[in-house]
């Protein structure tokens, strides 16, 4: 398959690789390899998850409302807890921007006809619909819907009586989608860029969407691996991670957070390419260093697939890992310094316009920069043996991931 990099011509809602007479209705939409309406597709089941889990946290902090069980058991919070997790991280802040805007945009901003691999796209939103539907009939099935933490910690993992599996299951076709468009996206980026579209002038959006995907592609295989362990050692007892055979909890963590915490950069690195390219407009001047913004997405995702550890800090591992995932997760603030520099330095002196769309992204430096200063102070060995597990570490991610990517 080739392509000379020409814009989409003919019907502006089919692919060139669409037969446009081949169906109608319904099917033409779910059966469609347009990177546009696929992106709608996503577009539609993102927003449609994030209301759900919206819900799921309105009841958690109702809950909280008054000391004691309030209206509802523990184990009912605790299953509220654990999806609103899943469905806000795997089915919402993930996907969202990668999906629905990188499907959107990134062919039309390097003048593709469509993404390298239209049906493979295709897919992957199939898997992604699938994945959330076996969350979904998790919640329904088995012994309740689990209670373990979106995080699916082990031992407690493998020996509640809840429907983990089914759970775990789900978020492993989640992964599978994960890849795939990680894949697409970095195959049109190499190969589909219309002629003169050099690197040094890719719009920001697409070096975010690039960086991002090749996180996908290198650290989600980890997690599928994880969550098919987990529902082996359920259901063959197989002791990689039960203690009681012979296992060991800490790996689960290890391997659990080698890919859960570059998938922060998956959920706040094309939201960063957003607001790169946002701000210019209303600045009404060029971006202030560009290939220092390019360049700092590839860094925040090299380095911050290496940070894992500092989740870890009282679990018992080494005094020499503690030290050098510390000074990782320092290392790692650099590029993101180096980005909102940028961006403020690109406002300044320039023709401001004040939009709504420049607003919510001087409220996303200002939140993400909450965020970023509040995970430097975790990351320090110290104040993060005192505060791990409490209010501190959802409020940092919070703040990022939300005050970032939501705004």
């Amino acid at each position: 398959m080739t392509s000379t990099g020409v814009a989409n011509q003919g019907h502006p809602g089919v692919s060139f690789y669409d037969d446009p007479g081949r169906y109608r209705g319904i099917l033409s939409w779910v059966l469609t390899s347009d990177h546009k309406r696929v992106g709608i597709l996503y577009l539609i089941l993102v927003v449609t998850f994030f209301f759900t889990a919206v819900v799921l946290g309105f009841f958690m902090r109702l809950q909280m409302i008054a000391p004691g069980g309030a209206i509802m058991e523990p184990q009912t919070y605790n299953a509220l807890f654990t999806l609103h997790g899943i469905v806000m991280i795997f089915l919402v802040v993930i996907p969202a921007i990668p999906t629905v805007f990188g499907n959107f945009f990134l062919p039309l901003q390097i003048g593709a006809r469509d993404v390298a691999f239209p049906r493979i796209n295709l897919l992957s939103w199939w898997l992604y619909l699938s994945g959330a539907a076996i969350v979904v009939t998790s919640v329904f099935t088995g012994g309740g819907p689990p209670d373990t933490g979106w995080t699916f910690y082990a031992p407690y993992s493998l020996r509640t009586t809840v429907n983990v599996p089914l759970a775990v299951f789900g978020v492993f076709i989640l992964g599978m989608s994960s890849i795939l468009t990680g894949i697409n996206f970095v195959t049109t980026t190499h190969r589909l860029r219309a002629p003169g579209m050099t690197w040094r002038r890719l719009p920001l959006f697409v070096w975010a969407i690039y960086s991002t995907s090749w996180v996908q592609i290198l650290v989600t295989p980890v997690i599928g691996i994880t969550m098919v362990l987990i529902v082996l050692e359920r259901f063959f007892g197989v002791g990689v991670f039960d203690p009681a055979k012979g296992g060991d909890p800490l790996l689960y963590q290890h391997l659990f957070w080698i890919y859960s915490h570059p998938a922060t950069y998956i959920m706040i690195l094309p939201a960063m390419g957003i607001v790169s390219d946002v701000i210019p407009v209303f600045a009404r001047k060029k971006i202030f260093g560009y290939m220092a913004i390019a360049l700092s997405g590839m860094a925040i995702a090299a380095v911050g697939s290496l940070v894992w550890g500092h989740h870890m800090f009282v679990s018992g591992q080494s005094d020499l890992a503690d030290i050098l995932f510390s000074l990782l997760t320092f290392l790692v603030a650099v590029p993101s310094a180096i980005k909102v520099f940028n961006w403020v330095a690109t406002l300044h002196k320039g023709s401001i316009t004040v939009e709504p769309p420049l607003l919510f992204c001087l409220s996303f430096i200002f939140l993400f920069s909450i965020g970023g200063l509040t995970g430097l102070i975790q990351g320090a060995l110290a104040p993060n043996v005192h505060l791990h597990d409490t209010y501190c570490i959802p409020g940092h991610f919070h703040n990022v991931i939300f005050g970032g990517m939501g705004f």
